[in-house]
């Protein structure tokens, strides 16, 4: 494969937040036949170009699956081991490129919650996305941390590739059928998350209104709403944190449970 091709291919993976790794072989220790610049790129289950060597291109598969899980991407260089054809043991330098799309919450709405919560989704490393159809509401004076605002129509004004595997679509808008109009625009993305702020009754209103509309009940029940973890709080910055909290323990799987009770036994 071309490197050109392969670099394309790379390019749609991190578009569609697909974690990537690149493999180039910078050295082969003299390895009959094996040509330096060789690359291969694995993401989930593809694979794309050859290092030169199928055995060695086997390695590097068995040893993604294990870095796959890491959070931050990096450049190294590695050394691996493997049997010649006479079974001597040559040492191959490569330069292992790992490259994982940045996680992205989206927020339909630029009100009073919206603020803390792009704020703290800033902290926590996720790229921001801001969308209101009211200028004052998303400024760079009320986000002055947010990656993108955006002035239009809700939920017209957001773009069809905004929205990928790794993204969070949290709706906080001013009203309930901006709300509807928002989840019915997210609904069948590929957002690993979809929360939606309301009263259990407001929430109920629009999950039989957009089951009226074709949505199947099954599809909403991976919808978030009313959206966050209790935590008691009633404020904007509680609420944010409430929300934040929810993807975070969606993102990692995790059981919401205080760390006392997870890591029972302290006071054994």
């Amino acid at each position: 494969m071309q490197n050109t091709s392969l670099y394309g291919r790379l390019l749609d993976f991190v578009k569609n937040g697909t974690p990537a790794i690149v493999y180039t072989l910078i050295d082969g220790n003299g390895y009959p036949g094996m040509p330096e610049g060789g690359r291969l790129l694995l993401a989930g289950d593809e694979k794309y170009g050859s290092l030169g060597l199928p055995q060695l291109d086997e390695r590097m598969l068995a040893r993604a699956g294990h870095i796959f899980s890491q959070s931050a991407p990096s450049t190294d260089l590695i050394e691996v081991d493997t049997a010649g054809p006479n079974k001597e043991i040559f040492k191959f330098t490569l330069l292992e490129d790992l490259y994982f799309p940045q996680k992205k919450l989206i927020i339909f709405g630029g009100g009073h919650v919206a603020q803390p919560l792009a704020e703290i989704a800033s902290i926590l490393g996720f790229v921001t996305v801001v969308i209101d159809d009211r200028a004052d509401f998303v400024s760079t004076e009320r986000f002055p941390r947010a990656d993108k605002l955006i002035c239009a129509s809700l939920p017209a004004g957001l773009p069809e590739d905004e929205v990928n595997s790794l993204t969070s679509v949290v709706i906080i808008t001013r009203g309930h059928q901006y709300d509807r109009l928002c989840l019915k625009s997210v609904i069948h993305s590929k957002a690993c998350y979809i929360g939606m702020i309301g009263s259990s009754g407001k929430v109920r209103q629009t999950f039989q209104s957009l089951m009226a509309e074709g949505i199947s009940k099954k599809t909403l029940e991976k919808v978030s709403a009313p959206i966050g973890l209790d935590l008691g709080g009633q404020k904007p910055g509680e609420i944010a944190l409430s929300i934040l909290a929810e993807i975070v323990a969606h993102g990692n799987e995790g059981s919401c449970k205080p760390m006392k009770y997870v890591k029972a036994g302290v006071l054994a």
